[in-house]
């Protein structure tokens, strides 16, 4: 038993360590391909910057003889960024996300929702205020209206006809370069006025075994100030003339009566097959279709039938005419001529039975015979003749009782 132990203890140390490392090798391989990205996205934002400079430069030094560098796939688009760059691929570990969120709480359970009031700590528009519009947890990113937008060129295949080739839009906004800003009452001077909030916890988590969800309270530390979560605006829907009134959506137009089905045609075709075998109602085609086939099937098994060859044809009329017989009954006649022979067969063999007895009594005299006198020789006895319905008779005095009709013939019998 304890070689069994370790050997699968044994069998267990060899499986995780092969595990770990196909997983060490996929992580390897995923973070090099990240880093293959983001080198090419580093490397193409120095190339635009290079090109920036040289632009400004031989505007500088040029003037009207500088060349023109808003043209082909850039015309119209100068000084907007490549499209490429406006997401950050590849995937941020979790660590890393941590770090970006590590004054909101941690990246697991985020101290910030949609429509928090945030500054900008870091970038352009470095000291203005703005709402999160949305919040991207896989990155730890965010974007904010109106703040850090630049110029971003689309390509000609993306835009339609009258679309401007470039589109100023946010650009994400990592977690670490924002502070939420909420308004909060002085207690000395009973002043509310915005305070840049460096620092949040988690208080009275609970999870949701149900829904999955979990939720708590975000708290200043030190303070001990109760941060409330933004109300969820609600949505507006605008009225189209092509929309269909709620009056319109309950009212009643669909009265059934016995003179056609509960149901139109057209719901019970959604509710079952149309061609089900299972259905009572079809329609004409289909049904014309199924009455086809089966004359087809029809006409074809005549066709065989007249491919049959004459030993065909004689066997089909012979198994015919024993089906017109029918199976074979017993008549009386047969009957009775079946007691006679059952009745000869039985006779027969209560004679042989009683013919067997006198053989063995005439052998037991001779034998005596001889043991008296050794000298002389013994005569012999006649063999008497086989037994026969006219030569045997039913001997009344016999040892042995006659056998009754019910007893059944035996293997010696004579036929």
């Amino acid at each position: 038993m304890q070689k069994i132990l370790r050997r699968v203890a044994t069998a267990e140390r060899v499986a995780a360590k092969r595990t770990k490392a196909k997983d060490l090798k996929v992580f390897k391989k995923e973070k090099k391909e990240q880093s293959e990205e983001q080198r090419q996205q580093i490397s193409m934002a120095r190339e635009e910057f290079a090109k920036a400079k040289q632009a400004v430069k031989d505007d500088w030094n040029l003037g009207p003889l500088a060349p023109r560098r808003d043209i082909g796939e850039w015309a119209g688009a100068k000084g907007a960024i490549h499209e490429t760059r406006y997401a950050t691929y590849g995937r941020i570990t979790l660590a890393m996300r941590n770090r970006r969120c590590q004054w909101a709480g941690g990246a697991v359970n985020l101290n910030l929702a949609v429509g928090d009031r945030v500054v900008l700590i870091d970038g352009p528009d470095k000291g203005r205020i703005g709402k999160i519009s949305r919040i991207d947890e896989t990155k730890a990113e965010v974007i904010v209206d109106g703040l850090n937008k630049s110029n971003l060129r689309v390509q000609a295949e993306l835009r339609g006809e009258n679309d401007p080739p470039v589109l100023n839009i946010e650009l994400p906004i990592s977690i670490s370069a924002i502070r939420l800003v909420h308004p909060i009452k002085d207690p000395e001077t009973g002043i509310t006025r915005d305070v840049i909030i460096n620092q949040l916890v988690h208080k009275g988590l609970i999870h949701d075994r149900l829904s999955g969800k979990s939720r708590w309270s975000r708290i200043v530390p030190g303070l001990n100030v109760s941060i409330p979560w933004p109300k969820k605006e609600e949505a507006e829907y605008k009225d189209y003339k092509c929309d269909t009134l709620r009056i319109d959506v309950e009212e009643k137009t669909f009265r059934p009566t016995l003179l056609r089905p509960p149901f139109p045609p057209s719901v019970i075709d959604e509710l079952r097959n149309k061609y089900s075998r299972f259905r009572t109602r079809h329609e004409p085609e289909y049904i014309a279709r199924l009455e086809a086939e089966e004359k087809a099937k029809e006409d074809r098994k005549k066709l065989m039938d007249t491919m049959r060859t004459p030993l065909q044809e004689l066997h089909r009329a012979e198994r015919a005419n024993k089906k017109k017989k029918g199976k074979p009954r017993l008549t009386i006649e047969m009957l009775e001529k079946i007691g006679e022979v059952m009745a000869r067969n039985m006779e027969r063999t209560r004679n042989a039975g009683l013919a067997l007895p006198e053989a063995s009594t005439t052998s037991t005299a001779a034998d005596s015979s001889s043991s008296s006198s050794p000298e002389q020789p013994a005569a012999e006895a006649p063999i008497p003749p086989p037994p026969t319905e006219s030569n045997v008779e039913p001997s009344s005095s016999s040892s042995s009782p006659p056998s009754s009709s019910s007893d059944p013939p035996s293997s010696s019998s004579t036929p």
